[in-house]
């Protein structure tokens, strides 16, 4: 079984296994959590976002939502934490998109 180095301190995820169904998910996990651990924002700043995309999310439905996809508001949160903290802007993002 393969070991992995422990996240940043403040990093509050399923260590033990993360679950991904495709590979843009694992690699938006780790270059959130790798650009929070080489401090170009704290953890909780991408928490912050990750709770407002979901919490936006959860607004727009209507009763019980559907259409989960957890990943999907990870990648929300990090482009905006990326745009905030000036490590991308956000035209070029939105070009690349």
């Amino acid at each position: 079984m393969e070991t992995s180095a422990p996240l940043h301190s403040s990093c509050v995820t399923d260590t033990d296994a993360p679950a991904f169904d495709a590979e843009w998910q694992r690699r938006a996990f780790g270059v959130a959590v790798a650009l929070s651990e080489f401090g170009h924002y704290p953890w909780d700043a991408f928490q912050r976002e990750l709770i407002a995309a979901i919490g936006a999310w959860e607004a727009e439905q209507p009763g019980r939502p559907s259409g989960w996809a957890y990943y999907d508001h990870w990648l929300s949160a990090l482009e905006h934490v990326l745009i905030s903290h000036s490590l991308v802007d956000e035209g070029e993002l939105r070009a690349l998109m």
